[in-house]
């Protein structure tokens, strides 16, 4: 057994990469890394059953060398059975119109085609071939550029549906392999051109450190990636729950916390909850930097506004920090409840549910209160604010308009359509956390039989 296809199928296993009946879609450029990652997998097909797709982007940047990678990968698909697809680009001029590197844009497009061949096919996994050089190349490069420690965590063996069975392999690993299966592979010329920065690390940076610090700077990098890793991974914990317990509201695109309580955290957490707040609303906030961080806890600590890259903004008042991104608006909601049957108000970013029994939950009530059934002579209904709607606010019966009702809870506006109105037979029974109707409340000495109203936001949303 080949050092390489050891490491593979050791994390494989340690990262459950992999089940039986998996499709997996790979990337597979022609090199040593991904036409060895293609072998590996294939040789596997056997005992996982699994169904590989394989696909190649021609980046249109080396003319005809790069459709010889192309035809080399082709063949090989055609000799191991793998289904082929092709996508080619004029990365060049795309980066060009999107002021980016050919690196980054040619890495956008190959993540973007394997995602839609993942979703064509149905695929359960996307395979890159991602080793232990590519992990120190990568640490170095961003410790150049200042990142924190997410970023010098390093590239993750498994991310999402995305995984790297050689990231443990050296690429002697991999080149041996190869010609113990006596397998060729396709050199890309690009490889060896310093102005790329990678390049300039993997032909001049890496091969000083190995010589000349130590000849386990490879291997110790990719271990001191995977212990910045777990700890990261610890903060990231301890940063979600913090977010969730101070956050006020939350909805598609905006989310609230509590300015102070945020505040009361070490700096350290105060930037993982900002920054998880923002991923909240959108899961890539790749330009989202340090700085924009820091803006959005200079204006928690004195008030303002601020706008973000990716149309972030960020306002405060009142002590709750608002995080949003773009105009939100809502439409009109209407949900009718039944006994014991949780409703999600996707409007509003939570549960509701009302029950004859009050049972503790595994989640955080944001609202609970006991009202009068008897006194509930019709389905209860959520929806948002009408025009004209008020409540009962006194024992007499006295009303007020909802609308005069948020401007004296200061209320902003951006929040008053958001807000879940419990009503029976078109009269308003509460305003969760705002005001409850009087004349609705459950009262234990009068023998009343009871229905409790429970709203919470799970922590797995």
């Amino acid at each position: 057994m080949s050092v390489m296809y050891a490491k593979a199928m050791d994390a494989v296993k340690k990262y459950n990469m992999l089940f039986k009946g998996a499709k997996i879609v790979v990337g597979v450029s022609g090199g040593a890394d991904s036409i060895a990652l293609l072998l590996f997998l294939c040789s596997l097909r056997a005992e996982y059953k699994i169904e590989i797709f394989a696909v190649h982007i021609n980046h249109g940047i080396r003319g005809s060398e790069a459709y010889y990678d192309q035809k080399f990968v082709e063949d090989i698909c055609l000799k191991l059975n793998v289904e082929f697809t092709v996508k080619q680009y004029d990365v060049k001029k795309i980066s060009n119109e999107n002021n980016q590197s050919e690196e980054e844009t040619g890495r956008i497009i190959r993540y973007k085609e394997f995602e839609n061949e993942r979703i064509k096919r149905n695929a359960d996994f996307i395979a890159v071939a991602h080793n232990m050089n590519d992990q120190a190349e990568t640490i170095i490069m961003r410790i150049c550029r200042g990142s924190g420690l997410t970023g010098l965590s390093g590239i993750r063996a498994v991310r999402g549906n995305i995984i790297r069975p050689l990231i443990n392999c050296f690429r002697n690993d991999i080149e041996d392999y190869l010609k113990e299966n006596n397998q060729t592979y396709r050199t890309d010329s690009t490889n060896f051109e310093e102005k790329y920065t990678r390049n300039r690390i993997r032909l001049k940076i890496l091969p000083m450190l190995t010589k000349c610090i130590n000849t386990s700077a490879i291997e110790n990098i990719a271990k001191s990636a995977l212990l910045l890793r777990q700890e990261d991974d610890f903060l990231n914990n301890m940063a979600k729950k913090s977010l969730y317990d101070i956050t006020i509201s939350k909805y598609k695109n905006s989310i609230s916390i509590n300015a102070y309580k945020l505040l009361e955290f070490d700096i350290v957490l105060q930037r993982r909850i900002v920054r998880l707040g923002l991923i909240e609303l959108k899961k890539d906030i790749k330009d989202i930097y340090l700085k924009h961080v820091d803006f959005v806890l200079d204006i928690a600590k004195k008030g303002g506004h601020v706008d973000m890259p990716l149309g972030f903004k960020a306002d405060m008042s009142c002590g709750e920090l608002r995080l949003y991104n773009g105009v939100e608006s809502v439409n009109d909601f209407f949900y009718e409840l039944c006994i014991d049957k949780p409703v999600f108000l996707k409007e509003c970013g939570m549960y509701i549910e009302i029950s004859e029994k009050n049972e503790p939950k595994k989640y955080k009530y944001l609202y609970t209160k006991a009202f009068n059934y008897d006194k509930i002579s019709a389905n209860v209904i959520v929806r948002n604010r009408k025009n004209g709607d008020r409540i009962v606010v006194n024992n007499n019966g006295g009303y007020k308009k909802l609308k005069s009702l948020f401007i004296d809870k200061k209320i902003p506006k951006y929040e008053r359509d958001h807000i879940p109105i419990i009503t029976c037979d078109n009269e308003i029974i509460s305003v969760p956390n705002i005001k409850d109707n009087p004349l609705f409340i459950y009262n234990k000495y009068n023998n009343d039989k009871v229905l409790y109203i429970n709203m919470w936001r799970s922590t797995d949303d």
